[in-house]
């Protein structure tokens, strides 16, 4: 059965939505271990960025009620039947636990209806930068009222709910889906207090790594295992599928567990480790809940951490004094809601 793919087309909200120019040009970094697919002889074309508006920020937190996430994470999605298939002899299954500050839920709408997926905090200057698939936040259009829920687990939200501010994709996943460049990264936004990396810590970012890992891979299943929406985990080794694509087998991921990270060095007290790939690619995910994929962490997926960091770093404001140095601003306006656990 087709268990990841919730997705539904969603149109682009105007007055929310508003695309965020991308000027620099992007360098290709050759990857010392592997292979990613590229745009072109001169490397990864650069992504492109959405801004929400700090209105639909405040409209994301105004919509997700703490009954509104649990009937997300406990809706039946529509499913169709696929071949038979049996895992191989030996395959580990997952088991449920009450998650990491690390890794989280993301909530979406797409065509008035409510989704989630799973998604995970990275290192990054600014230390708001949350990565998750793609198909998860674009599909013919992009996702609205997107949310990220830190250590989601039991209807709780101890670390409050983050409406996200920019959304960075490849533009080869705008055009085609191509399912190589399935991930994306996203900002989220404060109101000047301390940022989600400092209240939750972050994962480090793995690139060009090998495709045959120990990984430790957490995610946010459904009810089709009776978890309803809480996080599981699985210790298991990725593998090569293809040119571009991983694959790991453990049962027990279903929808809901897109964008769910694979960690490498997994610290089971801390929930730190190396993220080098996300729940997606091929199948957006996989058509069996023992069998999952991502795409390959490339210079392709470096180029678009880069741009991200560069569109969530907040410019430094100008000085008063001309012998000041410049101080870093908040990083959002003022005008951006504080994250919190949305009331319901």
């Amino acid at each position: 059965m087709f268990r990841r793919r919730e997705f539904h087309a969603a149109a682009v909200v105007v007055g929310v939505l508003a695309v965020v120019s991308v000027t620099s040009a992007m360098v290709g970094i050759p990857g010392a271990r592997g292979t990613a697919k590229i745009a072109d002889a001169g490397g990864p074309e650069p992504g492109i960025t959405y801004q929400v508006s700090a209105a639909g920020q405040h409209s994301t937190l105004t919509y997700w009620t703490t009954e509104r996430m649990w009937a997300a994470a406990t809706a039946v999605t529509e499913t169709q039947a696929a071949p038979a298939a049996s895992a191989p002899k030996g395959t580990p299954s997952a088991t449920k636990f009450s998650g990491w500050p690390t890794t989280g839920a993301l909530f979406y709408t797409t065509g008035g209806k409510a989704h989630f997926c799973s998604a995970s905090v990275v290192d990054s200057t600014a230390g708001d930068l949350v990565l998750t698939a793609a198909h998860c936040v674009y599909g013919n259009g992009y996702s609205t009222n997107i949310e990220y829920v830190p250590e989601y687990h039991d209807k709780q939200r101890p670390y409050g709910a983050w409406p996200v501010r920019t959304i960075t994709v490849a533009s080869g996943w705008q055009r085609t889906h191509d399912p190589d460049l399935d991930f994306a990264f996203l900002a989220v936004g404060t109101a000047g207090g301390p940022s989600i990396q400092a209240r939750t810590g972050g994962l480090t970012i793995g690139f060009t790594r090998w495709y045959s890992e120990k990984v430790e891979v957490i995610g946010h299943n459904d009810t089709d295992t009776d978890t309803d929406g809480d996080p599981v985990r699985c210790a298991t080794r990725s593998f090569r599928f293809r040119t571009g694509q991983m694959e790991f087998y453990c049962h027990g991921f279903w929808t809901g567990t897109s964008g769910g990270p694979w960690i490498i060095d997994y610290n089971a007290k801390t929930g730190g480790g190396t993220v080098f790939g996300v729940i997606g690619g091929y199948e957006e995910g996989g058509d069996y809940e023992w069998a999952s994929y991502s795409s390959y962490f490339g210079s392709a997926t470096r180029t678009l951490y880069q741009q991200a960091e560069r569109q969530a770093t907040p410019k430094p404001k100008p000085s008063s004094s001309p012998t000041a140095s410049p101080k870093a601003s908040p990083s959002t306006s003022a005008a951006s809601p504080t994250p919190s656990a949305a009331s319901t």
